[in-house]
């Protein structure tokens, strides 16, 4: 996954090599980039081996290159689903105002469709939001089946 949209690994690299140089002081977990949400990046952030209080200025080639590809290579794998008891709704997610609710497709990223967990959907009860993953997941799949014809 490339979180940081169009740009790649050389732009992304770029992009840190600028704050490493510009914002030497601030922390790196503590500022999301890319216009990321600060719990994802702190996510990325703790996958690249970067601690909490590390600044950009005491970013070494090896994080740099760590957290670069984080950002713009992100890969992950599904290992599996625990059972339903220990399932919960996650909060958070792609803010609404981004999403075309006739298709799910990103208003930020063309032919990027988001629906269920992905977006920021935090109902009272599980039903209201499986009924949001199931109704978007629909329109999405709709959506990119006329896209072919």
């Amino acid at each position: 996954i490339n979180f940081a949209g169009e740009l790649d690994e050389q732009e992304v690299a770029a992009v840190l090599n600028a704050l490493k140089t510009n914002a030497g002081k601030k922390s790196v977990p503590a500022h999301a980039q890319f216009g990321l949400p600060l719990r994802l990046w702190q996510h990325l952030t703790a996958a690249a081996g970067i601690s909490e209080g590390t600044r950009w200025a005491d970013m070494d080639k090896k994080s740099m290159a760590a957290l670069v590809r984080q950002i713009a290579v992100a890969a992950f794998s599904i290992t599996g689903k625990s059972t339903f008891k220990e399932e919960f709704v996650t909060a958070g997610g792609v803010s609404l105002k981004e999403i075309n609710f006739k298709t799910f497709e990103s208003k930020i990223l063309p032919n990027l469709y988001l629906a269920g967990e992905v977006l920021d959907i935090d109902a009272i009860t599980g039903g209201f939001n499986f009924q949001a993953a199931w109704t978007g997941g629909w329109l999405a799949g709709h959506a990119m089946g006329k896209i072919d014809g």
